[in-house]
């Protein structure tokens, strides 16, 4: 009997190529010539990976990385994540601008701890979720030191080449395995308001902010099972303005009551 060849699978992220060959992933750089792999679920270093870029070496890994959590059930949402005091970790999701440093940020400065600014990694525990830190430091831009003057003595860690004159800074990182209790999707708005949303609009919004649940791989089915369970927790849609960075914790603490 002759096996069927299975078709593989191709995907971009970014400027990294991908494709899949059953559970291997040949991941590419479009700018330079520099080669990862996902084999066995462990990163494979290919051509030209040692003599690229540092950014692109940290393109192809992040991209590697989020594909080997995926074949282990745990899976990247593009979200900032804070822990408040009673240990209870919270996403707050939402496009790039939205807000998610800056709140990340403030929630730091109230005391939480961090799970990172642009990616937390969720898994499923029973019929809820924990969530574990995305390693990268947090990023703060230099703009909002009217509102947070310490950044004035951290000027150069801005960088020079980011529009957004962002830099980096130590916060306190929570440790991995955090329960999560709540959802936030953010966006900035002239006016204040945070509401209580379905878990329907839970669940597209967090497709949007973890889109790696398209790729029609072996994954793809529990991935899309444990964002819809994700969307069933208790999900906000929050309108931000400036008045809440000094707030922001007794905002969120509020809605959980």
């Amino acid at each position: 009997m002759t096996g069927v060849a299975i078709a593989p699978v191709a995907w971009q992220w970014g400027d990294v190529d991908a494709v899949c060959r059953g559970d291997d992933v040949d991941l590419s750089h479009r700018r330079v010539n520099a080669r990862l792999s996902v084999r066995s679920g462990r990163l494979v270093r290919g051509a030209g990976y040692a003599e690229a870029s540092e950014e692109a070496r940290r393109h192809l890994a992040r991209v590697g990385a989020i594909v080997r959590l995926r074949q282990r059930g745990r899976y990247l949402v593009h979200a900032a994540g804070a822990v408040d005091p009673n240990g209870r970790a919270w996403l707050l999701s939402g496009d790039s601008g939205s807000g998610k440093s800056t709140l990340a940020y403030a929630l730091a400065r109230a005391g939480w701890t961090s799970l990172g600014d642009d990616g937390v990694i969720i898994e499923r525990d029973g019929g809820g979720f924990r969530a574990h830190a995305w390693r990268e430091p947090l990023r703060v831009s230099l703009g909002l030191a009217g509102e947070f003057p310490e950044l004035n003595g951290e000027r150069a860690r801005a960088r020079l080449d980011d529009p957004r004159r962002r830099m980096s800074l130590p916060v306190p990182i929570a440790p991995g395995g955090v329960p999560v209790v709540a959802l936030v999707f953010l966006a900035r708005a002239a006016t204040f308001s945070i509401r209580r949303v379905g878990p329907i609009a839970a669940l597209a919004a967090l497709i949007r902010q973890s889109p790696w649940v398209i790729i029609e791989d072996a994954w793809a089915a529990e991935h899309l099972d444990a964002l819809r369970h994700a969307a069933a927790l208790p999900a906000f849609q929050l309108d931000h303005t400036s008045a809440e960075l000094h707030s922001i914790a007794g905002v969120l603490s509020e809605v959980m009551r």
